[in-house]
């Protein structure tokens, strides 16, 4: 059987172009739906950089919630300090002289009359509050009471000891005066002039 192809040629003009055409069409979407390249692979490309940046952002997030949490803590802490710890002379005074006094008593001491001083810290911004007393008694009682003074939640600080006269060479009892001091959030000016007679003096900063 013979097929005539000369209706086909003269009509090449008109097919062919229309042929060719179908076969690009159909050689781009084979090339945009394969995994190596095209529409797909570009497609792919995109989603593994937004999954990469996804997870750079979730580790920031992450970060910057821990290093939040971290400022909050400190916050916290600075208030307790500030608030509870430091605090303000007139809440105090009432807690400080209630730790030097079981102090001296769980040693078996009995101190005498107070003394207090005030000096402006100018490195804290506080106020540095001195108590100053004397007790007669054996090293060993003096050792438990500094130890005591030195552990309490009160924030003590024993800043200098000084024998206030000689030993009792048949006792061995120590006369001993004792300075401590804390540090004040805040004070009323009119109560620590009924104290001290006002801040003496400036503390820290340029004078060490």
């Amino acid at each position: 059987m013979t097929v005539d192809l000369r209706p086909w040629k003269r009509l090449l003009a008109v097919w062919l172009p229309a042929v060719m055409a179908c076969v690009a069409v159909m050689a781009l979407y084979v090339w945009q739906t394969s995994e190596s390249g095209g529409r797909r692979a570009q497609v792919r490309g995109q989603i593994d950089d937004l999954e990469s940046e996804i997870a750079r952002l979730d580790g920031l997030l992450m970060a910057t919630t821990t290093d939040r949490d971290r400022v909050a803590e400190i916050e916290r802490q600075f208030s307790h300090l500030y608030a509870d710890v430091f605090g303000d002379l007139n809440d105090r005074l009432t807690d400080i002289l209630r730790a030097v006094g079981s102090a001296t008593r769980n040693a078996g001491l009995l101190p005498d009359s107070f003394a207090y001083s005030a000096d402006e810290d100018r490195g804290t911004g506080f106020i540095r509050f001195g108590v100053r007393f004397s007790v007669d008694g054996e090293y060993g009682q003096i050792r438990q009471m500094l130890a005591e003074l030195q552990a309490s939640p009160e924030f003590l600080v024993v800043q200098n000891l000084s024998l206030s006269g000689d030993e009792d060479p048949v006792s061995r009892d120590l006369g001993i005066t004792v300075s401590i001091a804390t540090y004040l959030a805040e004070a009323d000016e009119q109560q620590l002039r009924r104290l001290t007679g006002g801040i003496k003096g400036a503390a820290g900063g340029d004078d060490g």
